[in-house]
């Protein structure tokens, strides 16, 4: 390594923080490990997993998304590992168990590097929570021979997503080929997963339309398995028990009861807890079997459940940060094995900011991922446009690299670029649009008070 090199590589902490935990995650042994055991007829010949991987990282990182523009770069520097076709046939036949592993297992590996979460309330300290809801993959390709020729968009997948509360990263998640698929059918196969991984008991955070009695039965199937659930079907059968009205930080009053909820052999005994909301905002009523109200507050719940915005969070920031919204491939296991690369981005770049917020001593979700990841990402293509792209990493346990990230980030934050733009300063609410009379004006009558606006 030559004097331009070193001096690059110390400007590059960001980078070599990136580099270093994906050689940590991505190792070959478990790659290879994860693919034998879940590819089903699928074989390895000239593109081996690990490579086949590495590419979608260069087309998402480097190229937005496109594998198109990686491989003509490739192909004029005469590295194309395989033909370009290849690699999408690869893609399109990928078996959907292989995604799942592949997020499942590395973000356990990942988990050995997070620094300490953040806390919920002391109430939960023996659960594991969970936040789960499902995610349409949208905008894919026309370019498959049959769905060439219609209007409209095309859902190239659907995937039922499981969040750690705690960490913020995606643990695992069960999928359907069909992207109009409901996301209830989908419970039991990420139940099953999470079950295996995680041997202590269970919390899991959900939304409306989850709040049937039999899906309610499968969140709780195991002894010691918990959930909270919103309630949307107000016509289910309740026989109440008994009842204790309270009222929450605000004010505002909340009804806790405890009932059955159904009827017959479907009945289940579980807690409602229900929000008076003020006139015009709907109330929020919660189901939960964490009956005991001494040992889990009502208020404590409420609290709770606000933290599974978290995952709509998480949705949002894959699809604009890491170029899901560029979908490679058009079939639909190419769709879900992309989303699943995406989220393990997402988790390590959760590491990353872990860091970066525990160096300016600042909350994780102080630190915008967006901004972060542009740097990172910055880094990554200097590196890789200056150099022949080689990093010289050696290897680490997991202890020994947690106190090498801390080492390589050591004044990383940035207080003006990294703050979120909402932290600095709340958004105020935007006022009503004036309508403007026949639609349209010029700016020069608005600059100067003549445009003739519709009184409202």
């Amino acid at each position: 390594m030559d004097a331009f090199e070193r001096e690059l590589m110390r400007r590059s902490p960001l980078a070599a923080c990136a580099l270093e935990i994906s050689g940590f995650i991505f190792d070959d042994e478990l790659l290879g490990d994860i693919f034998q055991r879940h590819r089903g007829r699928c074989y390895e010949d000239v593109l081996v997993f690990g490579d086949f991987l590495r590419l979608m990282r260069d087309a998402l990182l480097r190229h937005g998304g496109s594998a198109h523009k990686l491989f003509i770069e490739l192909e004029s520097r005469h590295e194309q590992p395989v033909d370009e076709s290849n690699f999408y046939r690869k893609l399109s036949r990928m078996p959907v168990a292989v995604s799942r592993a592949l997020l499942r297992e590395c973000t356990q590996r990942l988990g050995e590097l997070m620094p300490a979460s953040r806390s919920l309330a002391v109430c939960f300290d023996r659960f594991k929570v969970i936040i789960g809801d499902g995610k349409k993959i949208k905008d894919a390709t026309k370019r498959l021979k049959p769905t060439r020729g219609y209007s409209g968009k095309l859902l190239g997948a659907k995937a039922l997503v499981a969040v750690d509360a705690r960490s913020g990263m995606a643990i695992a998640m069960s999928d359907s080929l069909d992207g109009m698929t409901n996301d209830v059918p989908l419970v039991p196969e990420l139940m099953e997963q999470l079950r295996q991984t995680i041997p202590g008991p269970i919390l899991s955070v959900w939304d409306r339309q989850f709040d049937d009695v039999r899906t309610l039965g499968r969140l709780s199937q195991r002894p010691g398995d918990a959930f909270l659930v919103r309630m949307k079907q107000s016509h289910t059968t309740w026989v109440r028990e008994s009842c204790v009205e309270s009222h929450d930080a605000l004010g505002r009053r909340v009804l806790d009861e405890i009932g059955m909820l159904g009827k017959g052999r479907h009945a289940m005994r579980v807690r409602r807890i229900k929000l008076f909301r003020e006139a015009g905002e709907e109330d929020v009523e919660l189901l939960t079997n964490l009956s005991d109200r001494d040992e889990f507050p009502a208020c404590q719940l409420l609290d709770l459940y606000k933290v599974r915005w978290a995952i709509e969070q998480v949705f949002q920031q894959v699809t604009e940060t890491f170029s899901l919204s560029h979908l490679i491939g058009s079939a639909p296991k190419a769709a879900l094995l992309q989303f699943s690369f995406c989220l393990l981005l997402y988790n390590l770049m959760q590491v990353v900011k872990a860091y970066v917020a525990q160096d300016g001593g600042v909350l994780p979700s102080v630190v915008s991922m967006f901004y972060l990841f542009e740097d990172v990402r910055q880094e990554l293509l200097s590196w890789a446009y200056h150099t022949d792209g080689s990093w010289p990493r050696s290897r680490h346990d997991a202890t020994s690299l947690c106190r090498h990230l801390r080492e390589l980030l050591k004044g990383s934050w940035n207080a003006i670029k990294y703050t979120k733009a909402s932290d600095r300063k709340p958004r105020p609410k935007a006022p009503p649009p004036r309508r403007l009379h026949g639609g349209h004006t010029s700016v020069l009558r608005l600059l100067e008070g003549r445009a003739k606006v519709v009184s409202q």
